[in-house]
């Protein structure tokens, strides 16, 4: 039993996700499960009132963002840990009790616990860190600077509060967990890797890898680098590498890089 533990999932169009994490989750004995329907278009709203009454569900309108529903989903919970879980995410056996045990031991500090979450191909999205390199942000497993995912992460709520919860500049998705870990860094908290059971991530189910996709993450990409990579050294990197990603870019026929840019100068000058 974690009785003390909130779950919270945003879900946008994931009723068969959910259809298969909800009973693993009620199984766990969570203190509190909270979704938050991201406008879906799908049966999520009548299917989660039909089938799991006791599950909390929140139905949010406006325009559609991961950041929305998760601060929305993380200042509703009434419980001290909470949970932020994607519905793509499936935990194995006391991945859950594991990681609030270690939170809830540990030095108030520490903000958040992380445990290895496992997409389809074997890497490890919990090892992910951010970097800078050829003038752009990236982030890869031991790129330098760590964030906790956005796919799973328990937080200590006070913690959530302090730091605000993921910013809305990223809206509607992608980079806002590395924001949220930069800003942790700066706080003087910290994160704590959980090395017991873990998650599985099937990675790409909510939001697929269309273009459009690839292009939200490109321009939030350079969003995220007007705050944490503005050093002088770094915009000049970023301004000599830029046209050799540009022109990579068109080389390789993958208008995502320019798209995303231009997406980012849009965004930068107010047409957002």
């Amino acid at each position: 039993m974690t009785p003390s533990l909130a779950a919270v999932i945003p879900s946008r169009n994931g009723l068969k996700l959910l259809q298969r994490l909800l009973p693993v989750l009620l199984e766990e004995g969570l203190g509190e499960i909270v979704v938050v329907d991201d406008n879906s278009e799908d049966d999520t709203v009548e299917f989660v009132r039909r089938s799991y009454p006791g599950v909390r569900l929140i139905s949010r309108s406006g325009p559609p963002g991961f950041c929305h529903a998760v601060n929305l989903g993380m200042a509703e919970a009434s419980s001290e840990m909470l949970l932020l879980l994607n519905n793509d995410v499936m935990p194995e056996g006391g991945c859950l009790s594991g990681m609030a045990s270690m939170l809830d031991g540990s030095q108030k500090r520490v903000a958040v616990v992380v445990p290895r979450i496992t997409r389809p191909d074997g890497t490890d999205d919990g090892s992910y860190q951010w970097g800078f390199r050829r003038g752009l942000a990236f982030t890869a497993p031991g790129a330098g600077h760590s964030y906790p995912s956005g796919a799973c992460a328990l937080w200590r709520k006070s913690a959530w509060i302090s730091l605000k919860g993921l910013s809305s500049r990223y809206a509607p998705i992608y980079w806002e967990d590395a924001d949220l870990g930069a800003r942790l860094a700066g706080s003087g908290m910290s994160m704590s890797r959980f090395s017991g059971p873990g998650v599985f991530h099937d990675h790409g189910a909510t939001m697929g890898v269309s273009l459009e996709s690839q292009v939200l993450r490109e321009r939030n990409r350079f969003i995220f680098m007007d705050s944490w990579c503005s050093t002088p050294a770094m915009r000049f990197s970023t301004l000599a590498w830029l046209p050799v990603h540009m022109l990579t870019s068109a080389l390789k026929g993958n208008p995502a890089f320019v798209m995303g840019y231009r997406s980012y100068r849009k965004w930068k000058h107010g047409s957002r």
